[in-house]
């Protein structure tokens, strides 16, 4: 079974190119290289898990297939309800898939959902095949208290008529088996009267049901018209039972608090209460266990004690995930390999070369050293390229597209949009753009946020968008792209825009801006970042907890990312996220300050500009300005924002930087030229540290500081916290020499 993890690897992509293929499908239904494609697809996943005795993969997808048989032949015509069946059916396969030989893993929700999908699968395989007549068969009765409740819907196909079956024999024989609490019936799938078929069969309906029956003796009630119906038989679940799937459910939410108010077991109110208590208690110096989140959230909320450890287990299954992605796969292109094979013999061979050099040393003469230097010198510069052109090209296996990412996104902007009633048209652009494949991963689930929360919040219903003035069609766009040396992902949609009022209002109610102080249309746009944010009127499936964005702003932080927004209100909203190439290594320009090193991302650098006046006042962040070409320049000086010991120097250099789409001054006292810079994390003394994003070890064994220029960018932009007078924030140095080149200052 060692081969098992590079199945389930290549089975997760042909999964994938399933859900790409039948989301192409629905644009071109007639495409018929697309349904082989889609059919080979199938056939290789089923091979495959039968070399392997996944038995259960290879049965389910075999329904499947056959489906996609009949499909190719042209018996079958796809539309948007059959698009929708092989999806939750490529749903069901990857389960399967992750599965494994997992046996607890299929519980009896899975296999009651997989034995569903099987009979619709049937049922459109094979519709014209008849069934005798149910035949009640009685079952022993069971006391009331241990019945369960249960949930069935029927949908009975036009030929159930012609088949010769009763749908309402299958309803009486059901009401045989317990006590019917509840019945519906749904009219939706019954013509007007004009359009009646006098023999076919129009019949739906849903009921609760209290019995002791079993599912299995519940759906044998619809064994003789499976082929005819399309039926689901769902225990009700229990309050208990409801939380402890939600906990299990969630996304990647770390806190443990988050956990049980998304999953519904416990208030924000009382959340916050038991928080203000938990800071008390340590603030206090209590012991240890006497203020534990967990143990608080029993004893002051009343939450159940088995939620607070579904909860922790969901936790654990969090960073046992997070350990085991860390051995997966990473599927190379064999020509970046075979570059990097062929530099590496390169490299042997400039080695072998010094070392001969060297190995004549001693028996050289005099008048020869000079030229044995000229070698190794020679033979050093050889090394040093090839070990640069190495770095890029091991860098280029790590690169994917984004575009395998943002496919993902096509699955859920239909249903989403599906589920809301909405129209949406979504687009993605320049998903050829490379990026970290440690990165893809991790930006996955922000993006997942950003997408459902333009669906959910931004883009509006078909008739809203008449009101307003639009097109019923929404247009829901995800972009990427390379700028300055970082990777721009937008996600940008033609919807309502955020409603700055109503944010600043439900912020002023939280207490997150003092009552009466509007901030800046910015600072607004990023309120809806903050811990339990929402503007949602109820709680759904998609949004109400303020559970999810301020997640998404923590996640692109911790890739050393930036966020903005910019809204139209009533024309859209955009949103960018800036991300570094990678997360290893950068070619730097090396800058000191007194005794300090900092490292600046070299692509961020425009220019070197000198002056000789450092004397000037800053204000409490280290901020001032210059005048550069007629224009106003904001410098931060990194000396007072750090509070660094320095002794004032004659001249200072001011490196200008670019951030996005605007250029910012650091005032550092020494150029120190180009630097490889290898990136290591910061310690958690720094992690809190503003402008920073890692550290380097320089040649020499001193630490670097690695400068986080769009966080850095964002300080010299915002406005100060006090109102000054002008000047003190508007001094013009005594003397700009010149403008010098990187080169030049190096």
């Amino acid at each position: 079974m060692d081969a098992l993890p590079a199945f389930i690897s290549e089975a997760a992509e042909q999964t994938e190119a399933i859900e790409a293929l039948l989301l192409e499908i629905e644009e071109s239904p007639n495409d018929r290289e697309l349904l082989n494609s889609l059919f080979r697809c199938a056939h290789t996943v089923k091979g495959s898990a039968g070399l392997f005795g996944l038995d259960r993969v290879v049965e389910f997808t075999h329904h499947v297939e056959t489906l996609l048989d009949h499909m190719r032949e042209g018996r079958i015509v796809f539309n948007q309800a059959i698009g929708t069946l092989l999806l939750e059916c490529n749903d069901q396969i990857r389960f399967l898939i992750e599965m494994g030989f997992d046996d607890e893993a299929d519980t009896a929700e899975q296999q009651a959902l997989r034995l569903a999908l099987v009979l619709r699968l049937k049922a459109l395989c094979s519709p014209h095949e008849a069934a005798p007549t149910v035949v009640a068969v009685p079952v022993p009765a069971v006391p009331a208290q241990e019945q369960a409740v249960w949930r069935i819907s029927a949908h009975f196909g036009p030929d159930t008529f012609r088949g010769g079956m009763d749908p309402m024999a299958v309803a009486r024989y059901l009401g045989t088996l317990g006590q019917v609490l509840d019945m519906q019936w749904n009219m939706e799938r019954v013509p007007p009267i004009d359009a009646l078929v006098h023999d076919s069969c129009y019949i739906s309906f849903a009921l609760q049901l209290q019995s002791g029956a079993s599912q299995a003796d519940l759906e044998e009630a619809f064994s003789f018209v499976e082929d005819d119906c399309e039926f689901r038989v769902q225990a009700e679940e229990s309050a208990h039972e409801k939380i402890q799937r939600n906990i299990e459910d969630l996304s990647e939410v770390p806190r443990l608090g988050d956990l049980l108010m998304a999953a519904g077991a416990v208030s924000q109110t009382d959340l916050h209460a038991v928080l203000q208590t938990q800071a008390r208690a340590q603030a206090e110096g209590a012991e240890p266990g006497l203020h534990r989140l967990g143990a608080l959230l029993v004893e002051q909320a009343g939450v159940d004690r088995a939620h607070v450890d579904a909860a922790l287990g969901k936790q654990q299954k969090i960073r046992d995930k997070h350990s085991a992605d860390e051995g997966r796969f990473i599927r190379v292109q064999a020509e970046r390999l075979d570059t990097v094979i062929n530099l590496l013999g390169e490299l042997v061979i400039a080695g072998a070369g010094s070392g001969a050099a060297l190995s004549a040393f001693e028996n050289l003469e005099p008048d020869a050293l000079q030229t044995l230097l000229e070698t190794l010198i020679e033979s050093n510069q050889n090394m040093n390229r090839l070990i640069e052109e190495i770095r890029n090209s091991t860098l280029g296996l790590r690169m994917v597209p984004v575009g395998e990412t943002f496919t993902r996104f096509k699955r859920v902007v239909r249903d989403t949009a599906s589920s809301l009633g909405k129209e949406v048209q979504f687009d993605i652009v320049g998903g050829e753009t490379e990026l970290d494949k440690s990165m893809v991963e991790k930006i996955a689930d922000p993006l997942m946020h950003l997408v459902r929360n333009s669906l959910d919040h931004g883009l509006e219903t078909p008739a809203s968008r008449i009101a307003a003035g639009k097109p019923a069609l929404g247009h829901l766009t995800l972009s990427a792209r390379h700028e300055a040396g970082s990777i721009l992902i937008r996600i940008e949609d033609d919807g309502r825009g955020i409603n700055r009022d109503r944010v600043l209002q439900r912020a002023w109610d939280k207490g997150l801006v003092e009552p009466g102080v509007v901030p800046g249309d910015d600072a607004i746009n990023m309120l809806i970042f903050e811990p339990g944010f929402s503007t949602a009127e109820q709680v759904t499936n998609l949004s109400g907890r303020g559970v999810g964005m301020d997640v998404v702003r923590s996640n692109i932080e911790a890739l050393r990312g930036t966020l903005r927004l910019d809204s139209r209100p009533g024309r859209g909203l955009t949103v960018d996220i800036r991300l570094p190439l990678t997360l290893a290594i950068i070619d730097g320009f090396l800058v000191g300050v007194g005794d300090a090193k900092f490292v600046l991302p070299l692509q961020s650098v425009v220019e070197v500009i000198e002056s000789e006046d450092q004397s000037g006042p800053v204000d409490q962040a280290g901020r001032h300005c210059v005048e550069l070409r007629g224009a106003v320049l904001p410098v931060l000086r990194l000396k007072s924002l750090y509070g660094m010991d320095a002794e004032p120097t004659e001249r200072v250099s001011i490196v200008v930087v670019q951030s996005g789409t605007r250029q910012y001054g650091i005032e550092v006292e020494a150029l120190l030229g180009q630097h490889q810079t290898v990136i290591k994390p910061l310690g958690e003394l720094f992690k809190t540290v503003r402008g920073l994003s890692g550290s380097a070890i320089l040649g020499s064994g001193e630490v670097a500081l690695i400068i986080d220029v769009p966080s850095l960018g964002q300080l010299a932009s915002a406005p100060p916290a006090r109102s000054p007078p002008v000047s003190e924030f508007s001094r013009t140095p005594r003397d700009i020499r010149h403008t010098r080149s990187i080169g030049e200052a190096a």
